[in-house]
């Protein structure tokens, strides 16, 4: 029998320390769950769903899925900042169709005592298909009419077609796409505008850069030409054009006597979010106080890509 005793006493003497703090650290942490003030709080993770290249998903989906918890204040007060990790639905293996996710509470991480009351939804459908690409021509929509003293002399837009890609069913019978109404009353000089369309109503998406559109406008007043106006391109890689000057034609309001000089007005291209390659791209200028633009000879110019 002793001998039985003194063995467990040097069960217990073995590494006593290590075993005192774990039951120090057991203790303090039952205190503080069952201490603490039981809550509920909401939480919502993003889900996303992964494709192939050839997929596309063609009803909306949710972006975040909520979860409804609860559990000692002190465990969800962590819960509560801290950021998530997507929930991911792979179906890149698979062909179109419909498909059902399932989403269960392991899906988020949760300390001890904390527990999934909801999750908002719980179930989420969606349509797979496949994906189609093409080019289609932009058609410019406007709205307004010019304001007394102002015409608009012409309205060009470039490059006239954009590509588009998104449902097989959605997109062939497409072949002309309108932009959203730009309204040309109220324009009181040229103006480039990049075009607006409404995608999210066709159910597609844009595949390209979207066209702009290059107003040009005249009025009353001073006109000036300002000649051999530097050409910069602004571009995070290399970037090369043939243009190296352009002729900008201002003008001012009735009444106002400024003087323009060609140090005052500078011209310029960004292609900074575009690709390799070549493009066609209006010429953009920058203009002093009260200072109206007219026009720019030329209002493009060819650009080569490089290095992006």
């Amino acid at each position: 029998m002793k001998a039985l005793i003194r063995y467990f006493w040097s069960l217990v003497q073995y590494q006593f320390g290590l075993k005192a703090l774990s039951v120090i650290i057991a203790f303090t942490l039952w205190v503080v769950v069952f201490g603490s003030r039981t809550m509920e709080i909401t939480k919502e993770v993003p889900f996303e769903i992964t494709l192939s290249d050839d997929q596309i998903v063609s009803d909306p989906i949710p972006e975040k899925v909520a979860f409804r918890l609860t559990g000692p204040k002190a465990f969800l007060r962590s819960i509560t900042s801290r950021i998530e990790d997507p929930i991911r639905a792979n179906i890149k293996d698979f062909k179109s169709g419909v498909f059902t996710y399932k989403v269960f509470s392991d899906s988020i991480k949760l300390p001890i005592g904390v527990k999934v009351q909801a999750i908002t939804p719980n179930v989420i459908q969606f349509r797979v298909e496949q994906l189609r690409r093409k080019t289609v021509s932009a058609k410019l929509e406007t709205v307004g009419e010019s304001v007394p003293g102002y015409r608009l002399i012409r309205a060009e837009v470039l490059p006239p077609t954009l590509k588009i890609k998104g449902p097989k069913d959605r997109i062939e019978n497409l072949t002309v796409l309108p932009s959203l109404p730009v309204d040309i009353g109220s324009l009181k000089e040229t103006t480039i505008l990049p075009l607006a369309f409404d995608f999210k109503s066709l159910g597609i998406e844009p595949d390209s850069s979207l066209p702009e559109l290059n107003a040009e406008i005249q009025a009353r007043g001073q006109a000036f030409r300002v000649k051999n106006v530097p050409l910069m391109i602004r571009t995070t890689g290399k970037a090369k054009t043939d243009e190296e000057t352009v002729t900008v034609i201002v003008r001012t309001d009735l009444g106002e006597v400024i003087k323009v000089d060609g140090d005052q007005v500078h011209a310029e291209i960004d292609v900074r979010d575009m690709p390799d390659g070549e493009f066609l791209k209006w010429i953009r200028v920058q203009l002093p106080p009260k200072v109206h633009l007219i026009r720019v000879i030329p209002p493009l110019a060819r650009v080569v890509v490089k290095g992006q």
